[in-house]
């Protein structure tokens, strides 16, 4: 046989595969269908390196097998080609986005077919061309009528480098995300899309989803929904005029612990509030917030600030006065751009009052460990005493077993003092006496059980804070059951947060040590008639106590915003929309769409839209009243021409509708889809809601767009960093194949590692694979039967190879096969066991076993081959080896009936030799027997 030469049967199979329409997907009522997607790429003019192909070589395994299974296979690809990129790509070279995209469309359509992908490209779309983006604007003017999008002034991310606006999701660390440049918070008109009003949906049919667990968290958190309760606090202002001011909180539980009122620096009622000796710090304070990313202002590595703005409020119920703030860590457009300060239950709020002297009362006294049944009643203290001169505290080490380090903690009688209680446990237990109460906590629900003295106890418990003032120490005097039971030890505060885990301990030093609030639930105090409640019942009886008193309401709240779409460039696609001076906002007729792109433009930014210095595009007539009008200058969001995408792939060249219902019916939702986790909150939730938009007007039949969803690990450089042109570790794939051949190189990346893991590229380790498909291409067939022994493995190879297959565990699965082709050296194998395992190697290597196909003497193609069943009887061993250990130690492995019982394998273990030698001299005491793995005798 001639030498295996990847590069010219590649191209031989590829230009086969083309001309043929060997992958054109094809709809047939009497077929199961499977829709396969790839998250569709933004052509770069940097082309692909090989991290990207990692996702399409998985879909493309998937797509080739469940051809091979006889199923209808949709496969296609296709470009998200606006956006920014582009565009300022051409600024700096002075060309134009349209023939940069071009360029880049047709680099990697060259990439994509080097590597062999089964993609449909009869299907390809590209949502820079009119013929697609008409449909974008179509979706556009379907939720413009359904009232759900809407234009407001609105303050907005806007990125000065590239001037434009970015939603909350390209803002990472108060920076853009492509460009990496400070945002800062800007009022625009702007364009909306009321995702808001799906919120609730979102939420639960993500049950629904076959999708990684953190990625359905990502959008539960995104979406944030949060009940909880509208509370009005009246006052006046400064000039003796009345205000109410409404906050939201999801803890009206805490309402008695109240010691501030914060509103947002962009809240209407700050001018009123503000009295005439704060007003140039509050206008200072404003002015300095716009400066500041939404991510700057709620971090929660981010100091509290904010400015009094001389106004009081009155508590709802006790009618005290407190103080109104304005403070940045309030947002806008989150419940009503006000929050009740409650410091001792409140992280953010704490450090607020801490600043800025704001009284902290506690009103929710905490509860820890885990309730039992029938627990002993009884009251207890915890002590922590400090040494202020090394910065340590005092730990009781009771050891592992009996629940390693605590504070000092005891029994307290019903009539004793707290502090005298403590005072006489730490002499009792370390001898420590001369000491200064620092601090003394709430009381404390503890439950736990007490397995040394086998009771259940419910524990009243308070925590004190003492400062030791002196090492001097007294003899200790300890109870019989406790000598030598622990040693005393100082540990530094960080040890301790480590090393104390008894969650009343832990909760006594997180207190005092590190000044921490309790922001749990618990039994209420200092709350009036809601005293000794549970913080969720009380949460009910307060809000319906306001309710009563028309001073509050239950409310629920979203983190969520709805989706900003505008955007002030000129590589989108138009907003079909025409402003009147007579009729005001008017959709574009569906009739004259698409709205193109004009071609008069000069596309750098200054701020505004590009599209508004066009007169071509920009004079039009009103479509109600036929009078001059003026288009709309922004254009869209790229995200929403990637939220509907998956649909124009059934029916990519329909001029009259996005997609044949029919076909959108026959092919959708997704079965399969694959792409980046950083896409969570972004693509993922738009085409969620999109779909849902389309089902409410009657479009589609389903839900959810995507039934099952992968995310691919990142392929980092040879340098452990992620790639990029600027760090020079680019590795490019077109390199890579002209050396090893494209079946090599779509074997090396799924064998890299588990598909959903980070891993280093490295250029060497790809040669395994080449010489694996050197084995493979020297493989003989023709023998009359495949030995017994290596027809077995062959059937597990099967098995193992179609299991993970739809597992996505693909490196496994090439790890089989290699073995497979390993034990199959210098053996031959019937013709049909040969062309079984060309079969399950032909997803992952479709070149060469096309090729090897041929050889054998099939004349179609080995891609619309049925896939090989295996026979389950041959993939169960009937015999296998086991260890022989003496004392831990193997001495030898025999093969063994995998039925053997353990009076035979322990037999078979006795009389092997190189036991008995190693039992010379030595009395047997235990023989273990752990089944198909192991015999160890146990000998001294």
């Amino acid at each position: 046989m001639p030498k295996y030469e990847p590069r010219e049967l590649e191209k031989k199979w590829q230009a086969r595969w083309d001309a043929e329409r060997v992958f054109a997907a094809k709809e047939d009522a009497s077929k199961e269908k499977c829709y396969i997607l790839d998250m569709f790429p933004y052509p770069s003019s940097n082309g692909l390196h090989v991290g990207h192909p990692i996702g399409y070589i998985a879909t493309d395994i998937l797509s080739r097998k469940r051809r091979m299974d006889g199923k209808c296979v949709l496969h296609p690809m296709g470009w998200d080609a606006f956006g920014l990129p582009a565009e300022n790509y051409a600024i700096k070279i002075g060309g134009h986005p349209h023939d940069i995209t071009q360029q880049s469309v047709a680099n990697y359509i060259r990439q994509l077919k080097l590597i062999g992908f089964s993609y449909d490209w009869e299907r390809e779309i590209n949502t820079s061309l009119p013929s697609y983006y008409k449909w974008t604007q179509w979706m556009f003017l379907l939720l413009y009528k359904n009232g759900l999008a809407y234009k407001k002034q609105a303050p907005v991310n806007w990125c000065e480098f590239d001037h434009t606006v970015l939603a909350n999701e390209q803002v990472v660390d108060g920076k853009c995300e492509r460009c990496k440049n400070p945002v800062v918070q800007k009022n625009l008109s702007q364009w909306f899309f009321k995702i808001t009003d799906f919120a609730d949906r979102l939420l639960e049919d993500l049950d629904s989803l076959e999708w990684p667990e953190k990625i359905k968290a990502m959008q539960r958190n995104w979406i944030g929904r949060s009940e909880g309760a509208e509370i009005d606090f009246r006052g006046h202002t400064p000039d003796g005029g009345e205000f109410d001011l409404t906050v939201f909180t999801t803890r009206p539980d805490t309402l008695f612990g109240v010691s501030a009122v914060v509103v947002a620096p962009e809240h209407p009622i700050v001018e009123r509030l503000t009295a005439e000796a704060e007003r140039g710090a509050v206008a200072a304070y404003i002015e300095a917030t716009k400066r500041k990313s939404e991510i700057e202002r709620t971090g929660t590595d981010q100091a509290k600030t904010g400015v009094f703005t001389g106004a009081y409020a009155k508590h709802p119920f006790t009618g005290e006065d407190v103080p109104v703030y304005v403070a940045d860590y309030v947002l806008p457009q989150y419940g009503t751009g006000a929050v009740m300060v409650v410091p001792a239950h409140d992280e953010r709020d704490h450090a607020f009052a801490k600043t800025y002297g704001l009284r902290i009362t506690t009103v929710v006294e905490p509860v820890t460990g885990t309730p039992q049944e029938n627990p002993e009643y009884r009251r207890s203290i915890v002590a922590l005493v400090e040494d202020p001169s090394s910065k340590k505290v005092l730990s009781i080490n009771w050891g592992s077993s009996m629940g390693g380090h605590l504070l000092v903690g005891g029994g307290r009688d019903e009539n004793e003092d707290p502090e005298a209680c403590a005072r006489r446990e730490i002499l009792e237990e370390t001898g420590y006496a001369d000491l200064e109460l620092v601090g003394m906590s709430e009381t404390i629900h503890h439950n736990y059980f007490a397995h040394s003295k086998n009771v259940a106890r419910a524990i009243d418990a308070i925590g004190l804070h003492f400062r030791l003032k002196s090492d001097r120490r007294a003899s200790t005097a300890l109870e019989a059951n406790e000598e030598g039971k622990f040693t005393v030890e100082w540990l530094s505060f960080e040890d301790a947060a480590t090393k104390v885990s008894d969650p009343l301990h832990a909760y006594v030093l997180q207190k005092f040590a590190f000044d921490r609030p309790y922001t749990d639930d618990g039994i209420l105090t200092g709350s009036g008639a809601f005293d000794g409640l549970a913080s969720a019942d009380a949460r009910k009886k307060i809000t319906a106590a306001l309710e009563a008193e028309k001073k509050g309401r239950k409310q629920v709240n979203y983190h969520l915003r709805d989706w900003l779409v505008s955007r002030q460039r000129y590589w989108g696609a138009p907003i079909p929309i025409v402003y009147c001076d007579e009729h005001g906002e008017q959709p574009v007729p569906e009739e004259q769409l698409p709205v193109t792109l004009p071609d008069d433009v000069d596309f750098r930014p200054t701020g505004e839209s590009p599209l508004a210095r066009s007169k071509k595009f920009h004079d039009v007539a009103c479509p109600k009243c036929g009078k001059p009008a003026k288009r709309e200058s922004d254009t869209m969001d790229t995200f929403v021409d990637s939220s509907w995408y998956f649909l124009r792939y059934c029916d990519p060249k329909n001029e009259s509708a996005f997609a044949d219902k029919a076909k959108v019916d026959y092919w959708c939702p997704v079965d399969t889809y694959v792409g980046g986790a950083e896409h969570a909150v972004l693509h993922l939730l738009y085409a969620r809601f999109f779909t849902k938009v389309l089902f409410d007007a009657g479009f589609v039949k389903f839900k959810e767009p995507f039934t099952r969803l992968k995310n691919q690990g990142l392929i980092l450089g040879e340098d452990g960093e992620k790639m990029s042109k600027s760090r020079g570790n680019v590795v490019n794939p077109d390199d890579v194949i002209a050396e090893h051949g494209a079946d090599a190189f779509r074997l090396y990346e799924m064998f890299m590692g588990d598909f959903e893991q980070v891993k280093p590229w490295s250029t060497s380790g790809i040669i395994g694979q080449r010489r694996f498909l050197e084995r493979v291409w020297k493989m003989q067939s023709g023998a009359a039967e495949t030995p017994a022994k290596l027809r077995s493995l062959l059937h597990k190879t099967i098995k193992k190879v179609t299991e993970d297959i739809e597992a996505f565990k693909f490196n496994t699965a090439i790890s089989t096969m290699m073995i497979f082709v390993n034990e199959n050296e210098g053996a031959q194998l019937s013709n049909a066991d040969y062309e079984a395992f060309l079969k399950i190697l032909s997803p992952f290597a479709p070149h060469i076993t096309e090729e090897l196909w041929e050889a054998s003497g099939q004349k179609e193609l080995i891609a619309l081959a049925p896939w090989p069943a295996y026979d389950a009887a041959l993939t169960v061993d009937s015999e296998v080896e086991i260890a022989l250990q003496v004392t831990g130690k193997v001495k030898d492995r025999i093969t063994v009936p995998v039925d053997a019982d353990d009076k035979e394998l322990e037999r078979l273990a006795m009389e092997n030799e190189k036991v008995k030698a190693a039992l010379e001299g030595k009395t047997v005491k235990q023989v273990i027997v752990v089944k198909k793995r192991l015999v160890n005798i146990v000998a001294v």
